[in-house]
């Protein structure tokens, strides 16, 4: 059950957006290696941002997952910065990312908890 939610100051178009939506997916899919029928995406474009005090092209992330592994943060940092500057031209040092690892029994999905 992992869900990735980008929220970027970037603007995409109807069919851009719908691609990037599948893109993530499979992305976060083959990076965590879950089925990517349990993948959750959303994408906010068009967002006011500010970092360092600069408007530039900006983006913050969200990934949540049961089973996160505090030790592979870094390494997901670093994909996750690449397929946002290839995907959307957002620089690395114009993104944040927050990680959290769900505890299964306090989620729930399919009127049940994992």
């Amino acid at each position: 059950m992992p869900y990735i939610k980008i929220e970027t100051s970037e603007t995409l178009d109807g069919p851009s957006a719908g691609d990037l939506l599948k893109k993530t997916s499979a992305f976060i899919s083959a990076l965590l290696g879950k089925p990517e029928q349990y993948i959750m995406v959303s994408i906010s474009q068009a967002m006011p941002m500010m970092l360092g005090a600069d408007v530039k092209p900006a983006a913050y992330v969200e990934l949540k997952s049961i089973g996160l592994q505090q030790d592979r943060c870094a390494d997901l940092s670093k994909d996750i910065c690449a397929f946002l500057e290839r995907e959307l031209s957002v620089p690395p040092d114009r993104v944040y990312i927050e990680f959290t690892a769900l505890n299964g029994k306090m989620f729930g999905w399919n009127s049940r908890t994992f």
